[in-house]
C-alpha cells in the first residue's frame, strides 16, 4: 500500500501533475467532515466501494484511498464492479480493475443476471430492480470477504434529487440515508460524499483524466430520475444557488412552518 497518496501513481486516474489539486482537498475534507457527523467508517471496518465506471464512484475510491493511508490503516479498503449483463460490462471491469489496483486497492468482480430479470418483468420498476440487485450481490461478496460497510457514490444533487422524487411521486419529505443498516447491523451502506456537489466530482474526474464508461441501460433517459434532473438544470439557470438553498433546507427545516397532519383525508 503506498505510504503518501501525494506520491501514488493513479493508473488512469492520476492528477497529471501527480499533485492533490486544492478542489481534491476540499472535497475530500467535506468526505471527513460526513465521515465524522454520521459515523460511518470506524477501526477495523472492512469498507468495500461499490465501482460502477461512472465518474462518481471512481472518484469516491480516492478520496477513501487517501481517508486510509491518512488514518494509518485502521480499516480495510476494497472494491467491486457488479456486472449486470449490460453491453460493455467486461471493459468497464477490465479498467477497474486496473484503476483499483493502480490505487492499491484490492478488487473483485460480481457476475449477476441483473438485465435478464429486469428486462423480463418490464411491468415491474427496473432502476428499483437493478439498484437491489446490485446492493443483494455486493451483500454475499461481503458475507465471503468479510467486508461490513458498502460505500456508494451518491453525491449532494443524488441526495436532493431523491428527496424531490419523493415529494413528486410518494408525498414524502425524505431523501436517502447517508448511513444504512442492514440485517440488523450486519451490514451499512454509507453515502460519505453527500456534502460534496457534483460539479466538483466532474471537475477533478477532467482533470485527474479518470475514464468513465457511458450507462449503457435502456431505461436510463426515461427514468423519473433523469426528469428531475431537468427540472433542477432548469431552476439553476434561473437561480445558481438552488441546489445549495434546496441542501440546506434538508438538513434545516423550520418546524414552526410545518403543517400539522389533517385529522381527516383532504
Amino acid at each position: 500500500m503506498p505510504a503518501n497518496i501525494n506520491n501514488v501513481s493513479f493508473m488512469n486516474g492520476s492528477n497529471p501533475s501527480g499533485k492533490e489539486t486544492r478542489r481534491f482537498q476540499n472535497m475530500h475534507k467535506r468526505l471527513e467532515a460526513a465521515i465524522i457527523d454520521y459515523n460511518m467508517i470506524n477501526p477495523g471496518d472492512h469498507v468495500i466501494a461499490g465501482l460502477s465506471g461512472g465518474k462518481d464512484s471512481s472518484v469516491l475510491l480516492k478520496l477513501l484511498t487517501r481517508k486510509k493511508i491518512q488514518t494509518t490503516n485502521d480499516f480495510k479498503l476494497s472494491s467491486v464492479f457488479v456486472k449486470t449483463g449490460f453491453e460493455g460490462d467486461d471493459r468497464t471491469a477490465e479498467y477497474l480493475r486496473d484503476y483499483s489496483f493502480g490505487l492499491g486497492v484490492p478488487f473483485h468482480i460480481v457476475e449477476t443476471d441483473i438485465y435478464d430479470r429486469v428486462i423480463s418483468k418490464s411491468d415491474e420498476k427496473p432502476c428499483y430492480m437493478c439498484s437491489r440487485g446490485r446492493r443483494l450481490a455486493i451483500f454475499d461478496l461481503a458475507d465471503k470477504i468479510g467486508g461490513n460497510v458498502i460505500a456508494f457514490g451518491h453525491h449532494r444533487n443524488d441526495f436532493i434529487e431523491t428527496t424531490l422524487l419523493n415529494l413528486f411521486y410518494s408525498g414524502s419529505f425524505q431523501a436517502m440515508k447517508p448511513d444504512n443498516p442492514f440485517f440488523g447491523g450486519k451490514y451499512r451502506i454509507i453515502r460519505p460524499m453527500v456534502y460534496i456537489d457534483e460539479k466538483m466530482i466532474l471537475a477533478e474526474s477532467e482533470q485527474s483524466e479518470v475514464r468513465t464508461f457511458p450507462s449503457e441501460c435502456p431505461f436510463d433517459s426515461t427514468s423519473e430520475r433523469m426528469f428531475i434532473k431537468d427540472i433542477i438544470k432548469t431552476v439553476e439557470k434561473r437561480n445558481p444557488d438552488a441546489v445549495k438553498n434546496i441542501f440546506r433546507a434538508m438538513y434545516s427545516p423550520n418546524p414552526d412552518y410545518l403543517l400539522k397532519k389533517p385529522s381527516k383525508n383532504v
